[in-house]
């Protein structure tokens, strides 16, 4: 057999697998759990087993010699991690090749090198055909297919070369069901409120991986995206990075910003460094006094309604502070909605001037800290002055950081036992006046221009595809974030005259910079992610 033959016959199994063959339709094959599968019933001529759901051969007893095929020590084996190992160490992957993109989030054994000294420890036990040898188009195959659930014929056609002992499907799965771990059909367990975002199966959480895999599929579609996590009860259950990015690849708010900032106000007001909501803007910012200005409340301005146009360049000045407060009134308060830059850096005065602390130190010592986020490796970006935090926009963390922040919103403000932002101002925030809260996107009919939706959830949103979703009454937080390129050491002050420009540069990959070729590549569907988000939820 040729290579070329060798990776054919692998494309074809599992194309063969995404048709459904081995199932008595495709409703089966759709609805087929690894924590629902019926028992095998196997039986030859010369031979009838009868294999109970849990076997607990002697080999299956607990023990870290014992061999069987959980190769990466998760407690499954499953097709695409365990069978993925088998097949790529029989084609003779090695080091990172082996276990790159096949290990279970719960893997105990991690490493190629571990790995590879299971399988050489148990090498006798690997021959799945009983040909006395092992060859990843036969042995490997079988395997792979027998996890994906194929069964009967589809099992081991064009798997088995001429000279083997066992060649009845039901013998082969007999002999690789007698080697699945203990564990193999055991509910996860249940699991309690978590907070620390630690990896877990979908399962435990109540909802299944494929619901999860088909949201971060969806958002992959995406060819800008740089990382995507989904949490469910405070636990992990879905990640995954573009090539050449990882877990502690930084991103970039852009707007998002804008959540965390409104979170800071709230944090004052909780502290009595700001009456309320609806004490006037111009209490703090002195210079609105005796001005057209003077009644401007910071509900008004949470809410993206103090009268500022949608249009500024903010963005472009030095003094970003000074250019916001001067900013013309374009409409009467509180009379429309208008997505103003400027309106949210006023956030910079209205922290520094209550609370004595400039913004992103109240931010990192009321918010962030507090959240178990390490301030150190956070980049929080200044106007081009160096002097003012900037309010609007643009923080740099890790993607499980912007988790943190989503799940305490998700939880009404509160962390662990400490309540870190006012309830009801969480609440307020997330509430919809039209399709925004306080800072905060609603994605509900409105949002989608009428269109129905199954449930409202909210985001945090940012330029070029930034993005928190939170599902609060499901304790459900997707963090998305844009390929993002920023070397550290250019540091976090705005400079857009200097050979390169330090910006928060997200434009690159999705490809929208003035000096872009080309249409900006799009994101994807909002509606659509939300409709995927829905199989998440608790079952009832």
């Amino acid at each position: 057999m040729n290579k070329l033959y060798c990776y054919s016959t692998l494309l074809a199994t599992l194309l063969l697998f995404e048709l459904g063959l081995g199932y008595a339709d495709s409703t089966e094959r759709a609805n087929k759990s690894l924590y629902s599968v019926a028992p095998r019933s196997v039986s030859s001529p010369d031979r009838a087993i009868n294999i109970a759901k849990n076997p607990e051969p002697a080999q299956n007893i607990a023990c870290t010699g014992c061999f069987s095929w959980d190769l990466d020590g998760s407690g499954k084996a499953e097709a695409l991690t365990d069978g993925l190992l088998f097949m790529r160490y029989l084609f003779g992957f090695t080091q990172q090749a082996l276990v790159n993109g096949a290990l279970s989030s719960n893997a105990t054994r991690t490493t190629s090198e571990e790995i590879t000294a299971f399988l050489v420890e148990h090498r006798a036990q690997l021959d799945i055909d009983g040909n006395d040898t092992t060859d990843a188009l036969s042995d490997g195959l079988l395997l792979i297919r027998y996890l994906f659930g194929f069964e009967g014929s589809s099992l081991i056609n064009g798997a088995l070369p001429g000279d083997t002992s066992r060649s009845v499907p039901e013998i082969i799965s007999a002999f690789i069901m007698e080697q699945l771990p203990a564990t193999q059909y055991d509910e996860p367990p249940q699991t309690e409120l978590e907070w620390d975002l630690t990896p877990a199966m979908a399962e435990q959480v109540g909802t299944e991986q494929s619901a999860v895999d088909a949201i971060i599929d969806h958002i992959f579609t995406d060819i800008a995206v740089q990382s995507v996590l989904v949490t469910k009860d405070g636990f992990l259950i879905g990640q995954r990075y573009a090539t050449g990015y990882h877990e502690n690849s930084l991103g970039t708010s852009w707007s998002m910003a804008k959540s965390f900032y409104s979170a800071a106000i709230g944090a004052a007001i909780m502290a009595g460094e700001i009456s309320s909501v609806d004490q006037k803007a111009s209490e703090i910012i002195t210079e609105w006094q005796g001005t057209i200005k003077a009644d401007i409340t910071l509900r008004q301005m949470l809410q993206m309604r103090s009268g500022y146009s949608a249009s500024d360049e903010v963005f472009l000045f030095d003094d970003q502070t000074a250019y916001s407060i001067d900013r013309p009134l374009e409409r009467p308060a509180d009379t429309q909605f208008a997505y103003s830059n400027a309106n949210s850096q006023l956030f910079e005065p209205i922290i520094r001037r209550t609370t004595g602390l400039s913004a992103h130190d109240y931010l990192s010592q009321k918010i962030l800290t507090p959240i178990g986020i390490d301030v150190s490796g956070v980049g929080l970006w200044f106007d081009a002055s160096g002097l003012n935090p900037m309010t609007y926009c643009c923080i740099d963390m890790k993607p499980l950081d912007f988790a943190r922040f989503g799940l305490l919103y998700a939880r009404e403000g509160k962390w662990r036992d400490a309540q870190i932002v006012p309830s009801d101002y969480v609440n307020s925030s997330l509430t919809a006046n039209g399709w925004y809260g306080y800072q905060w996107w609603i994605l509900n009919s409105v949002y989608f221009f009428g269109a129905s939706v199954p449930m409202v959830i909210v985001a945090a949103q940012g330029l070029d595809g930034q993005y928190i979703f939170i599902w609060p009454e499901e304790d459900i937080v997707i963090v998305v974030l844009t390929q993002y390129s920023h070397p550290i050491e250019q540091g976090y002050v705005v400079d857009l005259s200097s050979t390169p420009l330090n910006y928060p540069d997200t434009c690159t990959a999705r490809n929208s910079c003035t000096y872009s070729i080309g249409d900006p590549h799009n994101t994807f569907t909002h509606l659509r992610l939300v409709e995927l988000m829905v199989p998440l939820a608790d079952s009832p």
